[in-house]
């Protein structure tokens, strides 16, 4: 299948024939239905529009996804070919934002967890290493994922919660609805429980510990105690704006305010702090932050620690200031990132 067809039907300038061509072609292998997805996506992330559809568009998207269809195996992508008039949000194939939308589906929804959904009623975004995205929920809450991180949330929001998986890091602002809150279900032994509010949440499978801090509104930390089973199996830690929570192997939840709570957010803005941060921890930032390996050669190495501020440098220069000011030494070759000691 020509690229070239698959981005006319992407853009709605298909006629029957060839849509049905596609379809298809779409569904005759899941290599294909890959492929369109991943094409469909980076068409989507570059006409992003951050204007709300106008009613008139809501109801073209209505007609299409409510047209009879009978029993159509086809019946599953016509949200592809609707999603092209509201492209206010990075993969959502179905963005049902009007209140009189009326879906057979939405029944369902309100009965079933974001875990049992089926493939095509949630999304999954990943941002690999060296990249950043930022997205919209179906309730307009707005999120910025940090590079490693991987969010999945349904195609609307339905019953009591908003349910959100994720785990990385990101920072959320989330709009405000005291009748259903958001529950973000992370990888770590925590979940977050938001009415509205903005915060960063950094939670990496490879790191140690997860840290949330608030910056604005009010949040629950909903940890999970594995420790001791004479109590509670749920720790419940409210967050007031300026507050970090620290949650380690353990599980046991840790409040602070950090003075250096804005560094916290620097990644957003394009920087890389380091404050005495161990090596070991240096290393996986700049792989996420790079797409690059590292490997250690001088096991001396994981007990010194950096103090730097990084902006748009290279890895190359990153490293060149790095062994400027410390006992570290490097070699690069390919992807791969060398490191050694040096004598003074």
């Amino acid at each position: 299948m020509k690229k070239s067809l698959l981005l006319q039907f992407i853009k709605g300038e298909t006629g029957k024939d060839q849509e049905k061509e596609i379809l298809e072609w779409i569904k005759s292998s899941p290599d294909n239905e890959a492929y369109f997805h991943n094409l469909h996506n980076l068409w989507v992330s570059a006409n992003i529009c951050d204007k709300p559809a106008t009613k008139q568009e809501l109801e073209q998207i209505r007609l299409m996804t409510t047209k009879k269809e009978g029993s159509s195996p086809f019946r599953k992508y016509l949200p592809y070919a609707a999603i092209f008039l509201l492209t206010i949000s990075v993969l959502l194939n179905l963005y049902l934002a009007g209140d009189k939308m009326e879906s057979k589906a939405e029944d369902v929804l309100t009965e079933v967890k974001l875990q049992d959904l089926p493939e095509g009623l949630k999304h999954e975004m990943y941002t690999e290493n060296g990249v950043k995205a930022r997205i919209t929920l179906p309730d307009s809450s707005v999120v910025w994922l940090n590079s490693g991180s991987r969010i999945v949330f349904p195609d609307r929001f339905t019953g009591n919660i908003r349910e959100v998986h994720f785990s990385g890091e990101a920072f959320f602002e989330v709009r405000p609805d005291p009748s259903k809150p958001m529950v973000i279900s992370t990888n770590k032994n925590f979940d977050i429980e938001v009415l509205g509010t903005t915060f960063n949440i950094k939670s990496y499978d490879n790191d140690r510990e997860a840290r949330t801090t608030l910056y604005s509104g009010s949040v629950n930390i909903i940890s999970k105690n594995t420790k001791d089973p004479r109590l509670s199996d749920r720790l419940v830690t409210t967050l007031k704006p300026f507050e970090t929570c620290t949650i380690g192997m353990d599980n046991k939840p840790v409040l602070s305010k950090p003075g250096n709570i804005t560094d916290h957010t620097a990644w957003k803005e394009g920087r890389i702090i380091f404050d005495s941060t161990p090596i070991s921890e240096v290393i996986k930032i700049l792989e996420r932050w790079h797409g690059v390996n590292f490997v250690v050669k001088d096991k001396v190495i994981n007990n010194y620690s950096i103090t730097a501020k990084f902006n748009t440098e290279s890895i190359v220069q990153i490293m060149e200031m790095i062994k400027y000011c410390s006992l570290v030494d490097y070699t690069i070759d390919s992807t791969t990132v060398f490191l050694s000691g040096r004598k003074i």
